[in-house]
């Protein structure tokens, strides 16, 4: 019950996004088109990012602290527009980590090293290719200054979600250090970090929030009642977190689906148009920038 539960809640959040979502945006510089079927960042030169069905974006987009933008293998200025690299990679991520699919096997590189891991040795199920593991965000990974982290996601015999794992990949060792077990706690769907904010984890059907100082020990958030279409959280600091989500209250619900609270999870406000606030959006935050704009 529970897992048709999640697996139709996320298509009653995707559906609630699909209204607000923005066809034309900016990243920085860069003017963004985004229809149900593919994303184009007006660079220089463009770059195309595919909509998968569900609405998962391929190659992988993402921002850094910077503001430069990272679709799959290619690295983009946010201030200018240029790309600053193109890499044979699946996805390039912060902090210099590349991540390629080769043999059926991860290939993680970060400062002349190189590690090559199976889809076993983290944990994940043999049913799926490498790839397609990616793809369908079943192996969701996040890098800091000093660390990498995936989260697995495990299958039981019905093809349902049984649990996550949580793993530390050392790439110079070429193993998995750490691994912790976070049981089936919602429909996850985002594993990310910032330099102050630590490490986080969002849950977008139980509007699920775990944040860890470390990536080893997890605490769950507490949110405010009422909140639905969770799909993406971004920790700035112990204080100020936002939410791409929707939060009732007396004046109605933002068109932007974005919540803001500035004093670590305590009180929670919806963020209209005109808000002064959306001035402060976090710049490595992609569902935050893309609803930030009318």
């Amino acid at each position: 019950m529970k897992n048709s539960m999640l697996v139709a809640g996320l298509g009653l959040a995707q559906a609630a996004l699909a209204d607000v979502t923005a066809l034309d945006y900016q990243l920085g510089a860069n003017r963004v088109s985004e229809d149900q079927h593919q994303m184009v960042i007006h660079a220089q030169p463009a770059v195309t990012v595919t909509i998968l069905p569900g609405g998962k974006a391929w190659p992988p987009l993402s921002l850094d602290e910077a503001g430069r933008i990272y679709a799959g293998g290619t690295v983009i200025d946010g201030a200018t527009g240029r790309v600053l690299a193109r890499t044979d990679a699946a996805l390039a991520l912060p902090h210099g980590v590349e991540v390629a699919v080769l043999d059926e096997r991860y290939r993680f590189r970060r400062g002349g090293k190189e590690c090559r891991l199976s889809p076993q040795q983290l944990h994940l199920d043999g049913k799926k290719s490498a790839l397609d593991a990616l793809k369908d965000a079943n192996l969701a990974l996040a890098s800091a200054s000093d660390a990498l982290l995936a989260l697995a996601t495990r299958f039981g015999p019905d093809g349902a979600v049984a649990d996550y794992l949580v793993e530390r990949i050392d790439i110079g060792r070429c193993q998995v250090v750490a691994q912790q077990r976070l049981g089936n706690p919602d429909l996850l769907v985002e594993l990310a970090h910032s330099d102050r904010g630590g490490w986080w984890i969002t849950g977008s059907v139980e509007q699920t929030l775990l944040r860890s100082s470390d990536g080893r020990r997890w605490s769950k958030v507490s949110l405010p009642a009422g909140l639905s279409s969770l799909v993406s959280s971004y920790v700035v600091n112990d204080r100020e977190i936002w939410l791409a989500a929707l939060l009732p209250d007396g004046d109605g619900p933002s068109p932007y689906l974005l919540v803001y609270s500035g004093d670590g999870g305590k009180r929670w406000r919806n963020l209209l148009a005109g808000d002064p606030l959306l001035a402060h959006m976090p710049v490595a935050w992609l569902e935050g920038q893309k609803r930030r704009t009318p």
